[in-house]
């Protein structure tokens, strides 16, 4: 599996690939290729965000059972 720092590499270069596709089409809404490269983009954020949501779990599980009600209460 990927690391975090992997996957923000290959985000940054998703959204240039994006970005180009996005100059070379002629109709910027329906292009097929620069949809790809948006669908891309966005399922690789969406990993890097479960990957730090799932770190996060991680830490809240660790804490008494207490302290992580209170925590979310406020």
């Amino acid at each position: 599996m990927a690391t975090l720092d992997q996957l923000k590499t290959h985000i940054k270069k998703a959204k240039i690939e994006f970005s180009d596709a996005v100059k070379k089409a002629d109709d910027k809404k329906n292009d097929l290729v620069s949809r790809q490269k948006k669908k891309k983009v966005k399922r690789l954020e969406r990993k890097v965000a479960k990957i730090t949501a799932t770190e996060k779990m991680a830490e809240e599980k660790k804490k008494p059972k207490k302290e992580r009600k209170s925590a979310s209460e406020g």
